[in-house]
């Protein structure tokens, strides 16, 4: 999905080069696609807050109990975690990004 995101930021920044306004077509489309960005920065925002609940349970219930299963689950939680937020961040961003070639277009 980043992929997708940064080539339709590329895409965006080289029609903006190449002079005058969008249409209304064109800005259309790219609240669409603003639209369905935000959605998927919603489902990873909301498994990312997921994780690092269950990191910092897993974290809690190990002191409380000190076995070393619980240990390795939340390492697997932890390693599944820092991925999340780093694909987050980019989703995040990407659609800022958006939003600030899109108010520049809407602007012109």
């Amino acid at each position: 999905m980043l992929k997708k995101l940064e080539d339709y930021i590329r895409y965006l920044e080289d029609r903006a080069n190449q002079g005058g306004p969008l249409s209304s077509e064109e800005l259309l489309s790219i609240r669409t696609h603003i639209e369905f960005f935000q959605h998927e920065r919603l489902v990873h925002e909301l498994v990312m807050i997921l994780f690092a609940i269950l990191t910092v349970g897993g974290f809690l219930f190990f002191v409380a109990l000190p076995e070393y299963l619980v240990l390795a689950l939340d390492v697997l939680f932890l390693g599944l975690l820092i991925p999340y937020i780093r694909h987050y961040y980019g989703l995040e961003n990407g659609v800022q990004k958006l939003y600030e070639l899109y108010s520049r277009q809407e602007r012109l």
